[in-house]
């Protein structure tokens, strides 16, 4: 048989559409289950914005009053660079080269940062970290890691006592998620004699900067790159370290990646947990939540097209299935008709609780719900006293702020609002031939929604960002349900149960109507418990009256 044919059987079921009449291959045929495609590499290599890449934040001003190699190597002091390192601000292991040709050298005239990072005992990145995230870049993507490197030109503070000794080759690594991905020997420090202005020879640091590129499988969400020196120890015994003023410097650090495919093997209920991040280091969702609910943060949600899409969920049987067990010779005749309302709800759910969110933005959405259903939710902004009087929960409140966020963005995206809910009712005229069943199935449209809410809180004067990478998921408002109206035979469980007798209670006759009355002296108990059966039961006892009559 040939692709694409149809298998005539008895067992063939039809499928009604609204609008389309489809006919589907019988259970035998049609493969359940089957696992989807696994993801691939997109075949485009695009950019990945690494945050302060160029290291221009802060950014170190000339002196005016100074010429160029009388400028400060660091600024006025030494500034680590924003977002490179821990959860704490000014917390990397690194310091702001300025620009300009006797420090930096940078030919696009852009700063550097010399690198302080340290391994421990054990090989590990110590406590101070110069490192940062690929942001949005997920498991199992093609990465490309590129940077420049260069000796130091600290000419002023690598030149003082005992500096020869320590104007040495240095190693340089970087590392991809706590591993050492990639390692070279940065060349020795060298330095030259130029004229100043006042005819004078001073000594100024000459850099050698060279690209490095690094490629790698991303093995995780979100992976960390660190830079780190592996060595500074010289001298007997290796019993000295090399002053910091000696450490290299890299520069323009940038990542390209060709992203995997978005997996679309996770069901609604079971979407892959939100990661929360402060800074570089991990967090939790209700923190972050918290963070935007408070309205001295900046909170903005960024919707990730790549990894958004809208699908049909898997079909389901809503509403009663009524079946024909009548055997008439005429077949049209013994079908049955009949009229039924059908109704479906659909809510959304998230991987911040994963669980079914029944709290929506109107407070008429509340209908129906109980206080219960409403407390377990803490996605979505609290409900408002309205008819339904469900009082607000105010960590509700206070995490339902972000939905907020996450909705403008969606619609200013899709032109189209959020919808966190629906309850559709539909009337359908049925008509069930004779030895059939019919019901209703529905396969409902909705929209999976993949992104970040980015919090900026600022303390002691100092920038933080909060990051929550989450995904959504409701019904769509852009792509319309399948409903369909279906028919096929009865099993042969339901055949059978078709030839019994309709069920009848067992109706007494001639027997006396006997009152449950447990205060007339009868020893026998009269009530009836589950599983007794119903038969002849005991009239009442004679009066003593009555005995001697």
């Amino acid at each position: 048989m040939e692709v694409g044919q149809v298998r005539q059987k008895t067992s063939l079921r039809a499928l009604v559409a609204v609008g389309t009449m489809v006919t589907c291959l019988s259970a035998g045929t049609v493969p359940v289950g089957a696992a989807p495609t696994p993801p691939q590499l997109e075949a485009k290599e695009v950019d990945v914005p690494v945050v302060n890449g160029s290291f221009d934040q802060p950014r170190i001003a000339p002196d005016p009053k100074k010429q160029d190699w009388e400028q400060e190597h660091y600024g006025k002091g030494e500034l680590k660079p924003w977002y490179w390192g821990r959860t704490e601000p000014n917390s990397a292991a690194g310091v702001v080269v300025a620009a300009g040709t006797h420090r930096a050298g940078r030919a696009d005239g852009k700063q550097a940062v010399r690198v302080d990072a340290l391994l421990d005992a054990d090989g590990n990145l110590a406590q101070e970290q110069l490192k940062t995230r690929l942001w949005d870049v997920r498991k199992g993507s093609r990465v490309t890691v590129s940077f420049d490197y260069s000796p130091t030109t600290d000419a002023k503070k690598c030149t003082s006592t005992g500096a020869e000794e320590q104007r040495k080759e240095l190693g340089l690594q970087m590392r991809v998620d706590g591993k050492a991905a990639w390692q070279e020997t940065v060349a020795a420090p060298t330095f030259g004699k130029i004229t100043n202005a006042e005819k004078k020879e001073v000594e100024v640091g000459k850099p050698n900067w060279k690209r490095a590129t690094y490629e790698f499988t991303a093995e995780a969400d979100h992976p960390e790159v660190a830079f780190a020196l592996p060595d500074v120890k010289y001298g007997k015994d290796k019993g000295k370290t090399v002053a910091k003023e000696c450490h290299p410097m890299i520069a323009a650090v940038a990542a390209r990646q060709r992203p995997i495919e978005v997996d679309k093997s996770h069901r609604k209920h079971t979407l892959p947990p939100a990661q929360a991040f402060k800074g570089n280091d991990r967090s939790d969702v209700g923190t972050v939540l918290g963070a935007c609910g408070n309205s001295s943060n900046a909170c903005t949600f960024t919707l990730n097209q790549r990894y958004s899409y809208g699908y049909y969920d898997r079909p389901r049987p809503v509403g009663e299935v009524y079946e024909n067990c009548t055997f008439g010779e005429d077949g049209t005749a013994a079908a049955l008709r009949d009229k039924r309302k059908v109704v479906y709800r659909e809510r959304s759910f998230d991987s911040g609780t994963q669980a079914g969110n029944t709290q929506f933005l109107d407070s008429s959405s509340h209908d129906g719900l109980t206080e219960q259903d409403l407390s377990h939710d803490v996605s979505h902004a609290a409900p408002s006293q309205g008819p339904t009087k469900v009082p607000a929960d105010p960590s509700q409140a206070t995490a339902g702020k972000a939905a907020v966020h996450f909705a403008a963005a969606y619609e200013a995206v899709r032109d189209q609002p959020w919808q966190w809910s629906r309850t559709v009712t539909r009337d359908i005229d049925v008509i069930t031939p004779k030895n059939h069943a019919s019901w209703v199935e529905v396969s409902a449209a909705r929209e999976r929604a993949d992104g970040h809410y980015t919090v900026t809180s600022t303390d002691a004067g100092e920038k933080t960002v909060h990051r929550l990478f989450i995904t959504y998921d409701g019904p769509s408002r852009i792509t319309s349900d399948r409903v369909f109206q279906r028919h096929g035979t009865l099993s042969p469980t339901e055949i059978e149960r078709c030839k019994t007798h309709r069920p009848l209670p067992y109706t007494p006759e001639k027997d006396p109507v006997v009152p449950y009355d447990p205060k007339d002296g009868d020893v026998t108990d009269e009530s009836l418990t589950p599983g007794t059966a119903v038969g002849v039961r005991p009239g009442p006892s004679p009066s003593p009256s009555a005995s001697a009559k």
